[in-house]
């Protein structure tokens, strides 16, 4: 009888033992858990902090961009007027159908973000907006670099003061060509459409896109 109670006892503290042993398992467990979580948070916290910065830098970027096409777009008008005179050679106006300011834009914060392979709205909504400029600037940059370069071979084919041209020396032929050619007015003409109602409307809207989703951070942290 003493031996069965001293069994008794024994496996009651072994049980015991267990339970303990395993209750520290869980705590343990838990523990971990949540620092993997707080983890993760901070990882993801630190990752947004980088696309707001990468957002304000690249509005800041497409704002001057924009700013130096406003202030060339008279001398645009100038030529669709029919208004243009040998002043404005020097001004910018041999450039008009070559003078072309590319647009990149930093997307280190999205592509950090993009390996987490979150689902919820914000992070699908800024991926959403930076892919679909991607696309949008890509295939307007692509046709303006095109138009640049047939320009460049045409003249390149076709002018002997292309030489010249290149080394920022305007001749007299050139500065007739560029003043009173109609083939200058039609390139700069279709220079004219792929930037301003193409590529400038593009930029346009990729900054509005992105002010709108760090609005509306802003006002559900609110």
């Amino acid at each position: 009888m003493l031996t069965e109670n001293k069994f008794s006892k024994y496996l009651i503290y072994a049980i015991g033992e267990i339970i303990l042993v395993t209750i520290g398992v869980l705590l343990a467990i838990q523990a971990n858990n949540y620092n993997e979580k707080q983890k993760d948070k901070k990882n993801i916290n630190n990752i947004y902090a980088r696309i707001n910065t990468d957002i304000e830098n690249n509005i800041n970027i497409a704002n001057k961009l924009i700013a130096e096409y406003n202030d060339m777009e008279y001398l645009y008008h100038k030529v669709l007027n029919d208004s243009i005179n040998s002043n404005d050679i020097g001004q910018g106006l041999e450039n008009l159908a070559t003078g072309f300011i590319l647009y990149e834009f930093d997307k280190t914060g999205i592509d950090q973000l993009k390996k987490l392979h979150l689902r919820d709205r914000n992070s699908v909504d800024i991926i959403r907006i930076y892919d679909r400029a991607t696309i949008q600037i890509k295939a307007s940059t692509e046709i303006i670099e095109s138009s640049v370069s047939r320009n460049l071979l045409f003249w390149s084919d076709n002018y002997p003061w292309f030489p010249d041209y290149v080394k920022f020396n305007i001749n007299n032929q050139a500065k007739d060509y560029f003043v009173n050619s109609q083939d200058y007015k039609n390139k700069v003409s279709y220079f004219y459409l792929c930037v301003y109602q193409s590529y400038i409307p593009t930029l346009e809207n990729f900054i509005s896109e992105l002010k709108a989703w760090q609005n509306n951070i802003e006002n559900n942290e609110g």
